[in-house]
């Protein structure tokens, strides 16, 4: 018996660590509940973390480099290639979901510099107001990725100061130039979303509808941007969608939020009959935006239905098929546009951030979509980061048939524990568990030598009695305990408790679509699947431990 532990100290990445490595090791249910509830203490001790967090490693010390160099020592600065990111923090610091951290923009400080040839967009501000700021950095996905921070910061003698006069009239952006990998990358993803597809005639877009992004949230933020200046109207989340993608566009979504929390055919019929009344009072849709399957419910949806009502009523359909990967699902034709997070299992090495959209040439919206984007489209995606995802990818295929095994094989552990009398275990959320499996295998690709069995993805989710069951369970277990999903080894997360329990309101909203608090989201990593159980095992006695002690003639 093999029980697997972590190999790294607190906040420090599972090897291999390297300044780029964004997993960590955050143990401890109390301690993540603490930092949700405000406590960031623990994060002084942090190495390693997701960078969209906040700027880490050298997006940390370039930060403080600049911040010095322009006078402003001590202030906290984050750095974009993009000056839209200028007028968006004005906007996002003040706006009322910041809630108690509101500021005004006036508290901001806002430079333009050029170093190595990168015209650079800085926000200054004090360290006292970073909980008003942390989700503009997070939340567009655009702030500048460890490597690039790398290059200027090895060039920061160039530094530059650039004069303006009103941050919301910055100076023209250079972004970043795109090289060889850029080009290779998209062939890539081209190849891959036309290998095995269900119908080849369906599937008729090339390289150049594949377009490049630093963060699967940049996709996000880029994506529904043009779409709203396209088609202005109200913008739809259906189903559990990643948390940052809904609180996103909670915020912003000038022209109307809908959520509709449930993908099933009563959260459809229910959808349509609101579409068909907003049509009868001549108001419009912008978008739907939909994981395949969703985060952290794995729910899958009826994508042909969802398919003929954008067609009926006009809107842009968006399918992000993150978690499934196109490697395992061919979604493309039953969406406008498809949204991928490249830096989860396409990746796999938890060493870089990337996101794509590919454009669906036989969608009505082509051609209005296509122009746009051309025309409207900058290179933020690093030339040495596009590099790592190009070279990560190659066993791109290899690593999907691992782990597809190793999720299911851990689904399936868990499930089957289900109605034991000493089993704290109530649910397991996973695609081939689910009522809705049917919906998915429709969009499974077909077999091939490279990949004989399409399947469901890395992602799982684990309901247990209670809350009590599922700490104990996750603070024995040995994962690491960490934001992030199909990387290289394990990793789980108390993901609905963190997400969507502070606000009381929300908690119960989200517990409604499926998503509750007494759960603990696996992300399968690469290891042998008998380690996984046995690891499994061994944290299950900890949480039906707990479930004896409170029976009603349980002793302590």
């Amino acid at each position: 018996m093999v029980v697997l532990r972590t190999q790294s100290d607190f906040g420090h990445a599972p090897p291999p660590q390297t300044p780029y490595s964004i997993i960590s090791n955050l143990p401890g249910w109390n301690m993540l509940q603490g930092v949700r509830d405000g406590d960031m203490s623990p994060f002084a001790k942090v190495v390693h973390v997701y960078p969209r967090f906040g700027p880490t490693q050298f997006a940390a010390q370039l930060g403080q480099e600049v911040a010095k160099r322009l006078g402003h020592e001590g202030k906290s600065c984050m750095l974009y290639l993009n000056p839209i990111m200028w007028p968006f923090t004005a906007g996002h610091v003040q706006n009322k979901a910041r809630e108690e951290a509101a500021i005004t923009p006036d508290k901001l400080t806002f430079k333009c510099i050029d170093v190595a040839g990168h015209r650079v967009y800085a926000v200054l501000f004090e360290p006292m107001h970073t909980k008003a700021l942390l989700l503009s950095w997070g939340a567009p996905g655009l702030g500048l990725s460890i490597r690039i921070a790398e290059h200027l910061l090895k060039n920061i003698d160039t530094l530059v100061e650039i004069p303006f006069e009103d941050y919301k009239n910055p100076p023209k952006p250079t972004f970043t130039p795109a090289g060889p990998a850029h080009q290779l990358l998209r062939e890539r993803i081209h190849q891959l979303v036309h290998r095995a597809s269900i119908d080849p005639e369906l599937v008729k877009s090339q390289p150049s509808d594949v377009f490049l992004f630093p963060t699967g949230m940049a996709a996000v933020f880029h994506t529904t941007n043009l779409i709203q200046e396209y088609r202005p109207g109200t913008n739809i989340v259906l189903g559990v969608v990643f948390h940052n993608t809904h609180h996103h566009l909670h915020e912003e979504s000038p022209n109307g939020f809908k959520h509709f929390g449930t993908v099933d055919k009563e959260g459809l019929d229910e959808m349509e009959t609101w579409l068909d009344g907003e049509a009868k009072e001549g108001r419009k849709v912008s978008f739907v935006i939909v994981e395949f399957p969703g985060n952290p419910t794995l729910e899958s949806t009826d994508l042909p239905r969802l398919k003929k009502l954008s067609e009926k009523h006009g809107f842009v359909l968006i399918v992000d098929d993150t978690l499934a990967g196109f490697a395992n699902v061919d979604v493309l034709a039953y969406s406008d546009v498809l949204l991928t997070s490249l830096t989860k299992s396409f990746n796999g090495r938890a060493d870089v951030l990337g996101g794509s959209i590919i454009l669906n040439p036989l969608s009505t919206h082509y051609s209005e979509l296509s122009s746009r984007f051309a025309k409207l489209h900058n290179n933020e995606l690093f030339a040495d980061d596009a590099k790592v995802l190009l070279a990560n990818s190659h066993d791109y295929l290899q690593r999907t048939r691992l782990l597809n095994r190793n999720a299911e094989a851990m689904a399936t552990f868990l499930h089957r524990t289900i109605g034991r009398d000493d089993s704290p275990v109530v649910n397991v959320q996973y695609p081939s568990l689910l009522p809705d499996k049917s919906n998915y295998d429709l969009f499974l690709r077909r077999s091939t030598t490279d990949l004989p069995n399409p399947g469901y993805g890395c992602l799982l989710n684990v309901e247990f009695e209670s809350v009590e069951t599922a700490r104990a369970f996750y603070d024995k277990c040995g994962f690491y305990s960490s934001p992030h999903l199909g990387g290289h080894v394990t990793i789980m997360l108390a993901y609905n408790m963190m997400m969507f329990g502070k606000k009381a309101g929300e908690r119960e909203a989200f517990r409604g679509f499926g998503a509750i608090e007494e759960s603990i989201r696996l992300s399968a990593g690469l290891e042998d699947a008998e380690d996984l159980i046995d690891t499994l095992k061994d944290a299950l006695d900890a949480a039906i431990e707990v479930k004896k002690k409170a029976a009603p003639n349980g002793t302590e």
